[in-house]
């Protein structure tokens, strides 16, 4: 471990942190260079879509966001563009990532930056990369960074039936989508050790702003399928109209601000809810982590006699299978068969039929758990 690198802690001349630190006191590397070596390794698999999140989780004590944060920001230029210290997006990412709650199985940190992962790697695509400016980039992975921050670990309907102070305060309408998006830019303005947007101009803060609202709020499922065909309708079919020679024309239309909109949006979505496009393993353990979330939701609806909104995630009867079917099914298959058209993603579209097969096998032989039994 390079010296320095346990800021201000006591380290031997091995250069080991003390053996009496908790997890919590953990220290953050002064700059990137200062990761450990462990870790940096792992962030040098993080343009691929097989990355592994749950190892790096791991590895950095559920403090992945910062780690992941420092290197795909770095790698697309963001502290530049916003005219930013490393320093200053360091303590935004910690206070970011100090946001969201480690108690979550599921909306915690970690899937933060798996969205932030996915996020990145679409803007590597040739077409999204050339559709998009900086600003757009820029303002996605601000976006994915931030789209879940202080999640409940509860849905908008539990929020909403048992009268919440934040369903209260947004009128019932995309509450967490507009407490994610509201608390993200309060928590970076407050303290300007940690706001990365400082240096920013006004009218490039005014854009930049709105078009991070826009995709956290586009998270909200609720007007999922109005958001997919918006983009198979405006991007996707005139796009197929446009002959394919004429690559020029293609561009210039997908850079009209309207459709530069509805590609950011689009993008974001796919990234929230690519799990089950990841390789199996990691499908399997996110699939895991959003039903033990959902079965605590059911849990406490019955404790507290609310309505029960999921009643298929109750931990008694659910098949867990059968579940991720219905959602691959019903939200996954139309919108990542539009994404593919546009971004061209062959090998997310291969690892989303392997998947499928996997939960069918496990539904026909009537399993509900996460993995088949043991052979006897």
């Amino acid at each position: 471990v390079p010296a320095g690198f346990w800021c201000g802690q006591k380290v031997d001349n091995q250069g080991r942190q003390s053996s009496n630190m908790s997890q919590s006191q953990l220290a953050i590397p002064v700059t990137l260079n200062d990761v450990p070596p462990s870790i940096a390794e792992m962030l040098d698999d993080e343009e691929r879509w097989e990355f592994n999140i749950l190892e790096l989780e791991a590895a950095t004590h559920k403090r992945p966001l910062t780690y992941l944060g420092l290197k795909i920001f770095t790698s697309f230029g963001v502290c530049e563009f916003l005219n930013c210290s490393e320093a200053t997006l360091r303590s935004w990412l910690q206070l970011i990532e100090a946001s969201y709650h480690s108690s979550n199985s599921y909306h915690n940190s970690t899937h933060a930056a798996d969205v932030l992962h996915a996020t990145a790697y679409f803007l590597r695509k040739e077409r999204v990369k050339s559709s998009l400016d900086q600003l757009d980039e820029v303002a996605a992975l601000i976006a994915a960074t931030v789209h879940d921050v202080d999640h409940p670990g509860r849905t908008n309907s539990f929020l909403c039936n048992a009268g919440s102070e934040l369903a209260i305060l947004y009128n019932d309408t995309a509450v967490l989508e507009s407490h994610h998006a509201a608390l993200a830019f309060q928590l970076t303005v407050r303290d300007s050790k940690s706001n990365i947007f400082k240096n920013t101009d006004r009218n490039q803060f005014r854009t930049l702003r709105q078009a991070i609202i826009d995709m956290v709020l586009a998270t909200e499922m609720t007007r999922h399928f109005e958001h997919v065909n918006k983009f198979v309708n405006s991007i996707n079919k005139p796009m197929a109209a446009i002959e394919d020679s004429d690559s020029e024309g293609q561009a210039n239309f997908r850079n009209s601000p309207e459709n530069r909109l509805l590609i950011k949006r689009m993008m974001i979505k796919c990234a929230d809810v690519a799990n089950p496009c990841r390789p199996l393993e990691l499908c399997i353990e996110w699939a895991g982590r959003i039903s033990e979330e959902y079965f605590a939701q059911t849990d406490e609806e019955k404790r507290q006699g609310l309505p029960v909104v999921m009643p298929v995630f109750d931990r008694n009867t659910c098949s867990v299978p059968k579940s991720q079917i219905s959602f691959i099914d019903y939200f996954i298959t139309d919108m990542f068969d539009a994404w593919d058209a546009f971004a061209s993603l062959p090998g997310l579209m291969e690892h989303l039929s392997e998947n499928y097969k996997y939960w069918k096998n496990l539904d026909e032989m009537k399993c509900k758990s996460l993995r088949p039994p043991p052979p006897p």
